[in-house]
Parts: C-alpha cells; structure tokens; sequence
C-alpha cells in the first residue's frame, strides 16, 4: 500500500497578535460602546468630568503664589519665575487650537486618557522647559465640555454644563490654595506630587467609567479640522456673537482680578496671605450656579439668561468700581456678584453654540476658547497699564465699558435672528430655540466610527460645506439617522 504523498499539514494559524496600539487602547467590556444603548450623561459622570477639569486646569496654577519661592531655589530672578506661567499659558493657547480639535476626528477616550497621562507625567521634574509642553496638554476640560452638551439630557444640560464649569473654577482655587500650604509646611516640590498622584487617581477612574465615545467626523482629517476653525466665525454669526462676548467677559474678568492685587496692597494695605484668601470670595460660583443654571438658564433662551447676567455684574462693577476705593465692601461685591454673573455668562454661552455644528463640536469649542483666551490677555495687559496710568477708578471705567459692548452685542442680533444683525422672529425669550438649529436625542454624534456610510457623507460635507441640520442628515444617511 502506497503512503500518503500528501504534505503535512502545517501548525494551525491562530489570530495575528494585537499590536501595542491596540493593547493600549483595550476598553473594558462595560465602558465599550453600544449604539443602541441609551447614552445619556449620568450625574456621576458628570461629577467626574467636573472633577477631571478640576485637576487638570490645577496644573496651570500650582506655580502662581510660589514664583517667589522658586526664584529663590533656582537662583533666578522673580521676572523670570514669572516665565513659568507665561509659557503654560501660551502652551495651553496652543493646545486650545491644534490640540482640542483632534476630539472631532480621534477616538475620545483614550484621547482624553493620554493627554491626562503625559501631563501627569510631566508635570513635577521641569519647569520651564516643559512648562509650554505641559500648558499643551492641559486641554482635557476643554473635552469634557463638549461631551457634557452632547449626552446630557435636555432638561438637566444647563445644570450639567454649569457643574464642569464649577469644577474648572474649583480647580483654579483649590490649586492656589494647595501650592501655598503644601510649600509653606514642606517642600515646593511636593506639590507637584500631589498632583501626580490626584492625576492618577483620575485617569483609574476615567479608564473604568468613561464609555468609549464614537468619532463625531470619521473620515475627517487633521488639515480639514483646522481649517474648519478658520471658516467657522465667518459662516456661524451666533458663534461669533457669542465668541466676541466670551472675549468682553473675560477681558472684564482677568482686569479685576490682576488690579485687585494692587489694590488690596497699595491702598487697603492687607499682607500677602490675606490677599490670597480674598480669592476664595471668588469661589461662590462652585455652588450656585447649578442651581442658578436649574432655575434661569434652562428655562429661557441664552440670550436672556446672558442679558441678566451682564446687567447683574455691571452693577456689581459700578459698585466695586466707586465704591472701592474707600471700602472693601465695594471689592466684596464686586467679586462676589462678579464672578457669579461672568460664570453665569459662560454657561449661557455654552448653551446658544451648543448646535451651531453637532458634528464639529470641538472645533466650535476651539474657536470660543481662542476668543477668550485673547479676551484674557487683553483684559490683563489694558487693564495693568490703565491701573498703573489711573489707578483703581481708570481700570474700573474699563471693565464698564467691556459689559456694556457685550449687552450692545447680544442686543444687536435677536435671540431668534439667523442672519448677522436684527431681530428677525422676535424677543420671545421663553422659546429656547437657538437659531434654526434644533437637538435630537443622542445628537448626530452617535454615528459609529464604523459606518461608513455616515463616515462618507460627514466627510462630504467637510470638503462641500454642507448644511449639518438633521434633516439633511436623515435624506443623506439613513443608516445614520437610526442613531439620531
């Protein structure tokens, strides 16, 4: 009997072995993502993201009341100490543009997972030289606002938007207060520690709880993304209006705060520490403006909410502005109220853009936060030089003049208006709609990064300009609109 001529079969060939890529990106089954799942933001997410800006935004702030003290170990001068938050400042300028417009086009959970792990990572050995690097990636709450208006629920967005935002002002206050008692007792140095290990303990929880978020525009690509920036203030005019007084806002905002310095030393006479502790009038916004959010922004169009809030800070600045400079009762109000009408303003922001491109809503982000970050560094630069030219009454007079242009803005374009100027469809304030853009439940936004469908017509629309409404969206895509 002849054997068998036939070859040997061969080892069997088992699945190709995941790349590092892959491995780093492994999701755990609970958090992976579900399109027919109901995807609305639960309050304990919205917890953690409000927690996630909060440490984040810290890392900004952790050098700002021990420049001094960091002069003094290096051997430097103060004016160069002060280089530290210059170059955090300008990194996260940059980050704000060429960084946050990537959680249109990437996966945004292990996007926002990196970004916390290298800043983290690099945020205790250097200073200077990586300071620019570390401002670059400390752009994650600026991701989190985004996902905050896309999944939560209609009726709770304001609230829900209003708590990450008090989690980023909580963050500024809560890291100058931590940096000065950590370097009064210890070392400076053990500072930046902490906030190593408070980085980590946020990435663990991020990396067990945050779903794995679908793509907003797959297909798109990075040069398209940006050059989507660019064009935005010129196609959207509510954009545009409200990025100008997110730009008045902040101007307002980042004057008082650097003059109040000067102030308090200058003519009240109060020592450093009681300076620093001034700040914390500054933290009323933390607790009320959830509730104030609940019970005035989500239950009328932006526009009045933004109207309001511009006329209560106006008074408060007339207050501050005469009344300071006798009593500190003036300061007082002026902080306090303050500060509560601009985050009141920021949150109504955030809800008149909320639609203006659900598919873009990072680059939206992107163009606001370049408005106002210019906002704050006009604000701080004019506001120092009138100060110094005038004193108190001459900076002050500045900040009027910055809430009244933003009530003149907001006034020149009704809140129905779809056009640049007028007030086309009336001042019906009660009608929550913002321009002819209106939000399903779950947004465009729960395309699957795998349907190529969807994929192709957002990436039509990218390079055509088309119009994004759903409706147009449901004719193109019918596949897309199942998750609509």
């Amino acid at each position: 009997m002849m054997g068998d001529c036939s070859p040997a079969p061969g080892p069997r060939e088992g699945p190709a072995p995941a790349s590092i890529f892959e491995r780093l990106r492994w999701t755990p089954s609970w958090v992976k993502w579900d399109p027919k799942a109901n995807h609305d933001l639960t309050w304990t997410m919205n917890v953690l993201f409000g927690v996630t800006a909060s440490f984040s935004v810290a890392n900004l702030y952790y050098a700002h009341p021990i420049l001094n003290i960091l002069a003094d170990d290096f051997g430097i001068s103060n004016h160069r100490s002060s280089l530290v938050p210059t170059m955090l400042q300008a990194g996260y300028a940059g980050g704000l543009l060429f960084i946050v417009p990537l959680g249109d086009i990437v996966r945004r959970r292990p996007f926002v997972l990196s970004l916390i792990f290298a800043a983290s990572m690099l945020s205790f050995p250097t200073f200077l030289g990586l300071s620019f690097l570390v401002g670059a990636l400390t752009v994650t709450p600026q991701l989190m606002f985004p996902l905050a208006i896309q999944y939560a629920p209609e009726r709770h967005r304001a609230t829900m938007i209003s708590i990450v935002m008090s989690g980023l002002v909580f963050g500024i206050l809560v890291a100058r207060l931590l940096s000065g008692i950590v370097t009064e007792y210890t070392s400076w140095r053990n500072i930046y520690w902490v906030s190593f290990g408070m980085q980590m303990v946020i990435w663990i929880l991020l990396f067990l709880l945050m779903s794995d978020y679908p793509v907003l525009r797959p297909g798109t690509s990075y040069p398209a993304i940006l050059l989507k920036i660019v064009k935005m203030p010129f196609i959207h005019p509510v954009l545009t209006q409200i990025a100008l007084v997110a730009f008045l806002t902040q101007g307002m905002f980042t004057s008082f705060w650097t003059t109040l310095t000067f102030q308090l030393a200058d003519v009240f006479h109060l020592n450093p520490l009681t300076i620093g502790l001034f700040a914390l009038i500054g933290i009323s916004p933390v607790f009320l403006n959830p509730v104030i959010s609940w019970f005035l922004i989500s239950r009328i169009h932006p526009s009045g909410s933004i109207l309001i809030a511009h006329i209560v800070t106006l008074a408060a600045i007339c207050i501050g502005t005469f009344v300071g400079t006798f009593s500190l009762a003036g300061l007082v109000i002026w902080a306090l109220l303050g500060d509560l009408g601009m985050n009141t303003i920021v949150v109504a922001n955030r809800m008149a853009i909320a639609n203006v491109d659900p598919t873009a809503q990072n680059a939206v982000n992107a163009v606001y936060m370049v408005f106002m970050f210019c906002g704050q560094l006009f604000g701080t630069a004019a506001g120092n030089a009138l100060y110094a030219k005038g004193g108190w009454t001459n900076s002050g007079a500045l900040n009027i003049a910055q809430m009244v242009a933003g009530m003149l803005i907001i006034i020149a374009r009704g809140p129905h208006e779809k056009g640049w100027i007028g007030w086309g469809d009336g001042w019906n304030l009660k009608d929550k709609k913002v321009e002819e853009k209106t939000r399903t439940q779950g947004g465009v936004s729960d395309i699957e990064a795998n349907d190529p469908a969807g994929a192709s017509e957002l990436a039509a629309g990218d390079a055509e300009q088309v119009d994004m409404e759903t409706k147009d969206l449901e004719k193109k895509s019918p596949r897309a609109s199942n998750n609509i």
